[in-house]
């Protein structure tokens, strides 16, 4: 099989279009873009990371939140063999970087100030990803080969001599587009930076009714030119399985030349086209993608070794298993947490190279090398703040469960159950983003009891059903102080202080719930279950709600 040689970091330039402003090739080494020698592999590092220590490992680095002299120190201290180049927004223009790259020989790639780090990373990694399948299977002119996106968008370009990106099914994911050649509009740098485009044209294609048609699907939307907003003409058209599920979009913008006349039959054959490879892409995940499932209890599962010698991961390194999941805002968990997943995988390599990263339904779930829970807590901690108020995420919030210690490969499924059980001891929300499975163990193991006793009707006290239907009837806050109460552990001042009002107020009011139900409340054991039964009404309550 031939060997990955790599790209040329001219191929890779051009692959990130409007998200590279400037490029300056080291002239010390006498390279041009088009010339310089294969790039094979990328990584992020970050100024925590430096901070640290950290070397390059790999023939590009994305440096993040790193200033000009963190870049000009960190290169100079890189010893052979080091990275080809490095992409960063640390320098104003490619003038302030040249002395860098000729004091390190090292290729600096000027990146947008407004692209997302995680979109950059990305685009590149699937870059190299496909140059190395194409170093794998060369192809044979005889044998037909299926269209991916990055062909179909190139089809769909010379069709309607236009600028064409696919979008995901969020619209937040630019899964690929042609070059822009310097005639993008905003709306299409702002997407293919990661970033939302201008809100007053946006709440103009949803007054259109555009984004409705997408959904809806079958229908090539023709959107006029927008002189107000420097906004050029466009088609678009919703993609859609099979089955009818939302899938993405294909967009094409007009450039310096009118888009044939013939676009939007040629967009309506790649919507087909575009349908079948992405349910293809979600039906048949990668070989490496259903491994990690398996690891991590899939699909019937794996063995240990199996799984170490195909991932290069020890059978016996302790790890942590981290679980993260999104909650509120106007998208679903599974469609939410698919939209950032990218972006988690990224960082998780960011901060581990050895990080593992698979999405299960509507959680994405890491494996990393952990010699102590609270590092691990913390960066979490930092990982899940980072997309706050991110659009991507429709509003919502990520939060995570941290299971340590994971002593070995065969123990990760296992560590798994742990995080979804405290997924649903906890699923009411919290003020803490991160949790541990040591500090969340009461609240799971009372949630499984709870849930094995909810549907038992023979174990409903009679006398806490009493109260209840008193107090619904009268509105008279018996169950109100009678939990205040029992939280308070009988302490009367403590509870009046809790819902608000005076002791002796409350005092009346638990006589009175004593009276109507027949608890003695003085009672440790009648304190235990009276707790546990409105614990259970809870828990009904939720249940029915």
């Amino acid at each position: 099989m031939p060997e990955f040689e790599g790209m040329s970091l001219s191929e890779l330039i051009d692959s990130l279009d409007t998200a590279v402003d400037w490029a300056v090739i080291s002239g010390g080494q006498g390279a041009r873009p088009d010339d310089a020698s294969g790039v094979v592999d990328v990584s992020m590092i970050d100024a925590d990371d430096i901070d640290a220590g950290a070397c390059a490992a790999t023939d590009l680095v994305v440096l993040v939140g790193v200033d000009a002299d963190g870049v000009r120190g960190w290169l100079s201290r890189q010893s052979d063999p080091r990275p080809r180049a490095v992409l960063t927004k640390a320098f104003a223009g490619p003038a302030q970087a040249r002395p860098v790259a000729d004091e390190s020989g090292v290729a600096i790639v000027g990146v947008h100030t407004r692209a997302r780090w995680d979109r950059i990373l990305g685009l590149v990694q699937a870059d190299l990803n496909r140059g190395r399948e194409s170093a794998g299977h060369p192809g044979d002119p005889e044998t037909p080969v299926d269209v991916d996106l990055i062909g179909l968008v190139g089809l769909v370009a010379r069709g309607t001599g236009g600028l064409v990106s696919i979008e995901d099914a969020t619209s937040a994911r630019v899964l690929a587009y042609s070059p822009s050649n310097g005639e993008a509009d905003d709306l299409r740098v702002q997407t293919i930076l990661g970033r939302e485009g201008p809100p007053t044209y946006l709440a103009l294609l949803r007054k259109w009714g555009v984004f409705d048609a997408i959904r809806r699907g079958g229908e090539v939307v023709d959107v006029p030119a927008d002189e107000e907003h420097a906004m050029r003409r466009r088609l678009v058209i919703g993609v859609h399985s099979g089955a009818g599920r939302h899938l993405g979009s294909i967009w094409v913008q007009e450039g310096a030349v009118a888009l044939t006349s013939d676009s939007a039959e040629v967009l309506a054959g790649a919507a087909s086209v575009a349908s079948r490879i992405l349910t293809r892409a979600m039906q048949a995940p990668s070989a490496e993608a259903q491994l990690l499932q398996r690891l991590f209890g899939e699909h019937g599962g794996i063995d240990a070794s199996s799984a170490g010698a195909y991932l290069g991961w020890a059978v016996d390194e302790r790890a942590a298993v981290i679980g993260i999941a999104a909650d509120g805002g106007s998208l679903t968990p599974t469609d939410a947490i698919a939209a950032v997943g990218g972006a988690i995988r990224l960082h998780a390599s960011a901060y581990a190279t050895s990080a593992l990263t698979t999405l299960i339904a509507e959680r994405a779930y890491i494996l990393v090398p952990a010699a102590d829970v609270a590092p691990i807590t913390r960066w979490v901690g930092q990982l899940v703040a980072r997309f706050d108020g991110d659009p991507v995420l429709g509003g919502g919030r990520l939060h995570a469960t941290v299971v340590f210690p994971v002593d070995g490969l065969a123990e990760v499924a296992r560590a798994r159950r742990e995080v979804d059980r405290v997924f649903a001891a906890t699923r009411s929300g919290g003020a803490d983003r991160v949790t541990t499975l040591a500090q969340a163990r009461t609240a799971v193991l009372l949630g499984e009891i709870l849930d094995a006793l909810v549907d038992r009707d023979q174990l409903v006290d009679p006398r806490v059903t009493a109260m209840v239907a008193y107090d619904t009837e009268r509105t008279a806050h018996l169950e109100e102080s009678v939990r205040a109460y029992l939280d308070a552990h009988g302490n009367v001042r403590d509870a009046a202080n809790r819902i608000g009002v005076h002791a002796n107020t409350l005092r009346y009011r638990v006589d009175r719930a004593r009276q109507v139900s027949g608890l003695n409340l003085d009672d440790p054991a009648e304190r235990l279950l009276s707790a546990l039964q409105l614990a259970l009404l809870d828990r009904r309550r939720l249940t029915a709600g």
